[in-house]
């Protein structure tokens, strides 16, 4: 048989030769002649065959192949294109559809999920695979399978292999969901409109905090004490990184879910399904100076464009259909110690982002940027330098170095067109010699006008920070009546660990109480500034309260206007904070810019309180059982009278006007980001991250 074979493909070739070269003498009797055109193309791909410039198929599968009516399209490799560009798939009829699906399902599906969106195995889906999508490449996929992961040769007959090869194309093209429902064309177009009114819309999530008020509140009421625990996990997206921890709000619009995969990659998901829509990859230096791990927490949506803070310092503009890039901008240079974790925020048609790196020693500033050109629009130096306000506030040129990040998104009022954003620690942390002065504007809230960039009003709440209590936290805006007045006021649980209400429109103090316990001041003054005690960082040190990570971190707290309740995740914990011995010089691309440290001699404990949003007066509280301390995330307060959260692995449910645990249930990764809520076909769903993955619940 072999010898038959041989002989045949000898005579095609011999064939082909002399038909080649009747051509060339008298090439108006080749073309009349249908038969002898047939035999050269096809005894053409065997010459080319023999001479290497085939390498993807045997003999006998280009036997099997041009043989079959139409030869799979491979006239054109005769006439000189690749195996790659001119083969075409014949096996795309209905019932070849059928027959690959089933097949597909069969032997496929643990592992790329039953419509190709990936479960154990990545999704194919979409394109842009990695061994190629072409119809050779999945057919040379499934012939060889991939040396060295778990896609082993398939035990399929030619035909089988093109008709999988066939399903797996019309899952490509058409974006076949789970339920068999042809997924629609991404139609995103987020107006400014629908930001200002971000938080009335139910199905959606349009900006970090749901709202710009920061609150984290959802009106939404399906999910009640009643019934929440008869939520159950309706998909699960699984992201192929190397970082096990995922601490971005994901933003929800017309049905997809756009996030971040640490440390810097965006990914669009269907919201149905949690299948990949589209994804965007990017390389970060593995030599970045990222005090705290490779974090993102998010993107900012704004027209068709989704913007993300990376971070490597720049700002980049992503077409919101298919992942491109249409601009990126550089923000800062991280070999200075820069780098970019937080979610950008949209406000009065500017792109509002800020940045990492306190602990390094950098210059802070928070930046506003054109949407449409990424032209910086505004800067404004967190460190005043010489004659800028606040200047005199650090001696010995130590605002060269001074710190003061704005790493966490925060919070906008377009009435008053006022950005509120959290600054960060002095540099370098903990010792406080090198910087005598109340450190401006560190530790400290800005208000800042987003039409031009420029400082409204300031309020800081540790002056001369020791202890590196970031204030960093998103504020929540709110209205309450004080003294009979109605006020427009911020709501800040500050990691020092007093929780504060000041007045937006200037920064006035209004109330300040502990809301975890404290030792470092004796309250607070009639303007909120701290009463210190004795000096505890020295060169022994002291117990204090609360710890180096604070009364709370950057996760965010919740808000329940109708309940008039305040909800932080909190810790309560001590440290000692001690001097170096000797000042150790910045040198950001070796180590962080600290000169003192600090221990922490007892285990934290993590706990839900609610405070009273116009006094901090405590009303209930939580603490987590058996639950790891540092894994915890922010907070989503619900209509439904639930306040959902996430501590060591579990999420979590608890009746906002008691405190009672409704719900609980362990998704077994490192818990940090904060839930949110939507509805899909009317129904209330609610998505939160855990380890590497992203989960959808439902009842």
């Amino acid at each position: 048989m072999r010898v038959a074979a041989g002989l045949l493909l000898v005579a095609l070739c011999a064939a082909g030769v002399a038909a080649y070269y009747w051509k060339s003498i008298v090439p108006g009797n080749m073309a009349s002649n249908e038969a002898s055109r047939k035999i050269f193309w096809r005894a053409n791909v065997f010459i080319r065959k023999a001479t290497g410039r085939v390498p993807d198929l045997s003999y006998s599968e280009l036997w099997t192949m041009v043989r079959r009516p139409g030869g799979f399209g491979l006239e054109a490799l005769a006439e000189g294109r690749s195996a790659e560009g001119s083969l075409v798939n014949p096996y795309t009829t209905d019932e070849d559809n059928e027959a690959g699906g089933r097949i597909f399902k069969q032997q496929c599906g643990l592992c790329h999920g039953a419509d190709g969106s990936g479960w154990h195995g990545p999704p194919l889906n979409r394109a842009g695979l990695k061994h190629g999508d072409s119809d050779l490449a999945l057919y040379r996929v499934l012939r060889n399978g991939v040396p060295g992961t778990s896609m082993v040769v398939a035990e399929l007959s030619f035909e089988e292999r093109w008709q999988v090869a066939g399903y797996i194309r019309t899952l490509m093209i058409h974006g076949k969901g789970r339920d068999g429902a042809e997924r629609a064309k991404l139609k995103i177009n987020v107006s400014k409109e629908q930001i200002l009114a971000a938080g009335d819309k139910t199905d959606e999530w349009i900006t970090y905090s749901g709202a710009l008020d920061g609150r984290r509140f959802t009106p939404l009421s399906q999910i009640t004490p009643a019934n929440v625990s008869k939520l159950r996990v309706r998909w699960i997206q699984q992201f192929n990184t190397r970082d096990p921890t995922i601490e971005a709000t994901p933003m929800v619009v017309n049905g997809v879910i756009f996030t971040t995969e640490p440390p810097s990659n965006v990914v669009a998901l269907d919201a149905k399904t949690g299948s990949i829509l589209w994804r965007y990859d990017r390389s970060i230096p593995d030599d970045l100076p990222l005090c705290c791990g490779r974090y993102n927490r998010g993107v900012a949506i704004l027209g068709d464009t989704v913007y993300l803070g990376a971070t490597d310092n720049y700002l980049v503009a992503l077409d919101a259909s298919n992942g491109k890039v249409r601009w990126q901008t550089p923000v800062a240079d991280g070999s200075d110690g820069y780098s970019i974790t937080g979610a950008p925020l949209i406000a009065n048609d500017t792109v509002i982002v800020g940045i990492a790196g306190g602990d390094y020693g950098i210059r802070g500033f928070l930046d506003g940027y054109d949407p449409h050109t990424g032209k910086r629009k505004w800067r404004f130096n967190t460190i005043p330098g010489p004659g800028e306000p606040g200047h005199e506030t650090w001696e010995n040129d130590a605002w060269k170095t001074g710190g003061g990040p704005t790493w966490v998104t925060g919070s906008y009022d377009p009435e008053l067109d006022l950005v509120y954003w959290g600054v960060g620690n002095p540099a370098p942390d903990f010792s406080g010699d090198s910087r005598p002065g109340d450190n401006l504007y560190t530790n400290s809230v800005i208000a800042i006008k987003v039409a031009t960039g420029k400082l409204a009003w300031h309020f800081q709440f540790s002056p001369h920070d020791e202890h590196d209590w970031d204030s960093t936290q998103t504020p929540i805006l709110t209205e309450i009546t004080v003294a009979g007045e109605k006020r427009k006021v911020i709501c800040w649980a500050n990691r020092n660990g007093f929780y504060y209400v000041l007045d937006r429109t200037n920064g006035k103090f209004i109330a300040g109480v502990p809301y975890v316990e404290q030792n470092w001041t004796d309250g607070l003054d009639a303007n909120g500034r701290p009463i210190l005690q004795k000096a505890d960082v020295s060169n022994t040190g002291r117990l204090t309260r609360p710890a180096y990570t604070g009364g709370t971190n950057w996760q965010n707290p919740a808000l329940d206007k109708k309940l008039g309740l305040f909800f932080v995740p909190a810790t309560e914990g001590a440290s000692v904070f001690t001097k170096s011995a000797e000042f150790l010089e910045r040198d950001p691309s070796r180590r962080q810019f600290l000169n003192s440290m600090a221990s922490t001699p007892e285990p934290p404990t993590i706990v839900v309180r609610a405070l009273d949003v116009a006094t901090g007066a405590r009303k209930w509280e939580y603490y987590a059982r058996d639950l790891e301390a540092h894994y915890y995330g922010g907070l989503l307060a619900t209509g439904g009278g639930l306040v959902f959260g996430s501590h060591g692995g579990y999420i979590f449910a608890l009746e906002s006007a008691t405190g009672k645990e409704a719900w609980r249930v362990f998704l077994g990764g490192d818990t940090r980001a904060g839930p949110v809520s939507f509805t899909l076909d009317g129904q209330q769903v609610l998505v939160v991250s855990a380890g590497r993955a992203v989960f959808l619940f439902g009842l």
